[in-house]
């Protein structure tokens, strides 16, 4: 039996193991997926325990997915453009990183018929999961950034670009008026908030377009105020834990993800 470990800090809310415990009994692969929570003076000894030969490799999640980069043997070109790995290979005793989140972003915002184009895309965090968001975002849209770290907002729009695209920095928006002052279609929460039953944008009236990637057992407080909208169209975390998942999936066994299982795992629809 291999293990796929998940590395993180915490970890203990992840839906990730349910999901692809799922999907390697669906497909009789001897292989069970274990989260690990990891103290940051840990990092690099949890990284390099991926070498042992009964593990096929690792997600990575908050607070790790850029700082894991410089630990690894390989990058995928996509992951060292965005400057975050989310999914660890082991090939023989070389670590490889790559990234999924981009790819999960973009499946399931159009899955949900919600993926913006030519639009204005406010991305709510600067994290990796935001940079990656950023980065496919870029491709269709113009985007704005804020972020509650002004710093960290600012390296992200100096490091990430797309077609010779490059997203600007924005204010966090404190109520409606300063949203509309941005004329933004539409809003991605790609910050920690909604984790611990936050709105982001509480008490603020939202976009045509709300796309929240914070995965959670129960619908986040801004998803459950973008559905009962009618005028606004939404797209749940769980859609893009999935589709993310599926990725990173098919890198670690080179088969095709049972979609429809993992999705079935998940403690609600989506």
């Amino acid at each position: 039996m291999s293990t796929v470990r998940l590395l993180g800090h915490p970890v203990a809310h992840s839906l990730s193991p349910a999901m692809h415990d799922a999907a390697f009994a669906a497909l009789a692969l001897p292989h069970r997926y274990v989260a690990v929570d990891v103290a940051p003076s840990a990092l690099r000894e949890a990284i390099a325990s991926l070498r042992a030969d009964d593990v096929l490799g690792a997600n990575v999640t908050i607070p790790y997915k850029e700082s894991v980069l410089r630990l690894l043997d390989e990058v995928a070109d996509e992951a060292r453009a965005i400057g975050a790995v989310n999914t660890v290979v082991r090939r023989g005793s070389t670590l490889a990183g790559d990234n999924t989140d981009g790819v999960g972003l973009f499946a399931a915002a159009t899955e949900a018929r919600a993926w913006p184009r030519n639009a204005r895309v406010l991305v709510l965090g600067a994290g990796g999961a935001a940079r990656a968001c950023v980065r496919v975002l870029l491709r269709d849209n113009d985007v704005l950034v804020a972020n509650r770290g002004a710093e960290r907002a600012a390296r992200l729009v100096r490091e990430i670009e797309a077609g010779g695209r490059r997203a600007r920095r924005a204010e966090w928006p404190r109520d409606t008026r300063a949203l509309r002052a941005l004329r933004v279609d539409a809003v991605v929460n790609a910050s920690p908030l909604g984790m611990a039953g936050e709105d982001p944008l509480a008490g603020i009236e939202l976009p045509a377009l709300v796309l929240d990637i914070v995965p959670t057992a129960e619908v986040t407080p801004l998803v459950m105020r973008a559905r009962g909208n009618q005028n606004v169209h939404v797209m749940d975390g769980l859609a893009m834990l999935l589709h993310q998942a599926a990725r990173s999936f098919e890198l670690w066994t080179g088969l095709p993800a049972p979609l429809e299982v993992m999705r079935a795992a998940l403690p609600r629809p989506v």
